[in-house]
């Protein structure tokens, strides 16, 4: 599945009940769905486990996308990249992330308008950091798209819940995971 298919099908399980709607709000969902991503995928116990992960963070930097219409496009990498380590990565996505977070902070508490141009610029940074992770890694983005959308499928079926959110069916999810 390419990113343009990814990022339609993904709108399909946001949470639209509570106070969302606005784009601070989406763009505040994003973000800290990145960080409380990235800090799962700090603790990957497996290759499938490590594959949710990233494809749950690539849904959140769906989201983001969405928002601010970045059209953000699957790179292709050369080899070079390979020095880099995943600890490195993980720190850099979360020090991007930090920095977006520190952004919707003081739009939400302080009333400070968003740089939406180094906004965007950020989003793309952490969206790069999460290609190449999986460039190192050797997952292939778009196989790790489908099956996140196969596991959102069977935990929602074509619409989101926050029944069905809470309380989900792992031992289902992870079969599909491990296809």
């Amino acid at each position: 599945m390419n990113w343009n298919e990814y990022k339609v099908l993904s709108e399909k399980t946001l949470s639209t009940e509570f106070h969302c709607g606005k784009q601070v709000e989406n763009l505040l969902h994003g973000v800290s769905g990145v960080i409380t991503e990235l800090e799962e995928l700090l603790d990957w116990n497996d290759d499938v486990n490590k594959k949710e992960e990233v494809a749950d963070i690539f849904w959140y930097i769906a989201l983001l996308d969405r928002e601010l219409e970045l059209n953000l496009k699957i790179p292709t990498y050369p080899t070079e990249f390979t020095q880099i380590g995943n600890d490195a990565l993980i720190i850099q996505s979360f020090k991007t992330s930090s920095i977006l977070l520190d952004f919707l902070k003081k739009k939400i508490f302080y009333n400070k308008n968003i740089d939406i141009n180094i906004f965007s610029n950020q989003t793309r940074n952490l969206f790069q950091s999460m290609c190449i992770f999986c460039y190192i890694n050797d997952i292939n983005i778009e196989s790790i798209l489908d099956t996140n959308i196969e596991k959102l499928k069977a935990r929602y079926g074509e619409k989101f819940s926050s029944d069905r959110a809470i309380n989900r069916n792992l031992e289902k999810e992870r079969i599909i995971l491990a296809q």
